[in-house]
């Protein structure tokens, strides 16, 4: 090995530092949110990448959590480790600190699950040298890693069973994870005509973008850059979230599941369409479609699901506007009514104090050793 090379062992974390520009922010001068998603698409790739030593694609992003607005000015520095690894799967957790210059250890304010798998030249998913978590801080997130697989897992069955989520104590049932695990929603895509079906109040939020897939967007497989498809659908998604409140500035708080469900390949239009789906008393959550068109061959493809939750901001000293509940005229957006809830409620569960100092306790050599 040459003096200018330098040895990167499997599993080692991967660091990206930035600076907040003015062309990668809004209107408000706080960053788009959009561009923190690429950047965590980014860093998640290399990670994973290092510790299988092969080209990897993005699965899935299970959760993201941003915490506080970024402004113009201020240092970012994000980092992604390798977390939990499954016979075909690599999760990786990011986090990502930012603050002013002078600020030598900002809080964190980003958190995210990612999932990532590597793939053969025929596009199938190849086995995955497993990780052994070692220090505290590797064995919760390990833990939360397997939590996040058992859950998705549970999606794909197509159970639904009936849990109060809002009563259930999560402090004093231990049988809480394993209830919120067994919830499985049923896929749900918006109606291409949504808007023509009327101007019912629910579907104002209705936004319909097309992109076309142009080499420069393209990844090392070919197909469309994950951190491009993630930036595009914030975009969409915020401006659901700013329709439903009449034009109201809003921030992206969480990223509570997205899917790719297939890679979108060249020479294709993506249609991203997103429409509010929940709303509480302080956030909205709006869900995007993605679907990727031939013209040539006259069909659509959806290649992309993901549910992105927003706050209102208040604005030159204006209160942030108040959020009118959401209403629900069908089974199937009754259905993913629900399944926002349920997403919120394993973020949540994953975040408190109970479950976070659960997940925190050592591993036990013998139990270490059954991975």
């Amino acid at each position: 090995m040459s003096e200018t090379e330098q040895q990167v062992r499997p599993g080692s974390e991967v660091h990206l530092d930035e600076w907040v520009t003015p062309e990668i922010a809004d209107e408000h001068g706080y960053i788009r949110a959009g561009k923190i998603l690429e950047w965590m698409d980014v860093v998640g790739v290399l990670a994973a990448t290092r510790h299988c030593r092969r080209p990897v694609v993005t699965a899935s992003v299970d959760g993201m959590e941003l915490q506080k607005p970024i402004r113009v000015g201020e240092r970012i520095a994000m980092t992604a480790s390798v977390a939990f690894t499954s016979p075909r799967s690599i999760g990786v957790s990011v986090a990502m600190r930012h603050g002013p210059t002078d600020e030598v250890t900002p809080p964190t304010s980003v958190a995210g699950y990612m999932t990532f798998v590597a793939l053969d030249e025929e596009g199938k998913a190849l086995p995955i040298p497993q990780f052994q978590p070692e220090t505290p801080a590797e064995v919760a997130r390990f833990r939360e890693g397997r939590i996040r697989t058992e859950f998705r897992k549970k999606m794909l069955s197509g159970q639904l069973p009936e849990l109060d989520v809002a009563t259930a104590s999560r402090a004093e049932n231990p049988l809480f994870i394993r209830e919120l695990l067994k919830l499985l929603p049923r896929s749900f895509q918006l109606p291409f005509d949504r808007a023509a079906e009327g101007r019912r109040h629910a579907h104002l939020s209705y936004v319909h973008k097309i992109e076309p897939i142009r080499s420069g967007n393209l990844n090392f497989h070919g197909t469309l850059y994950g951190g491009t498809l993630m930036r595009w659908i914030e975009t969409c998604a915020q401006l659901s979230a700013r329709s439903h409140l009449q034009g109201a500035a809003v921030r992206l708080v969480g990223l509570h599941g997205l899917t790719f469900i297939r890679p979108a390949q060249r020479h294709v239009f993506i249609h991203v369409r997103s429409a509010v789906a929940h709303t509480a008393q302080d956030t909205l959550t709006a869900l995007v479609n993605v679907h990727a068109e031939d013209p040539t061959e006259g069909k659509q493809i959806e290649t992309l699901r993901a549910f992105l939750t927003y706050v209102p901001v208040a604005i030159d000293g204006a209160p942030p506007a108040a959020i009118c509940a959401l209403e629900c005229v069908s089974d199937e957006e009754r259905a993913v009514f629900n399944e926002v809830e349920h997403r919120l409620a394993l973020q949540r569960t994953l975040g408190d104090g109970g479950i976070g100092s659960a997940l925190a306790r050592p591993v036990a050599p013998a139990a270490r050793e059954s991975r």
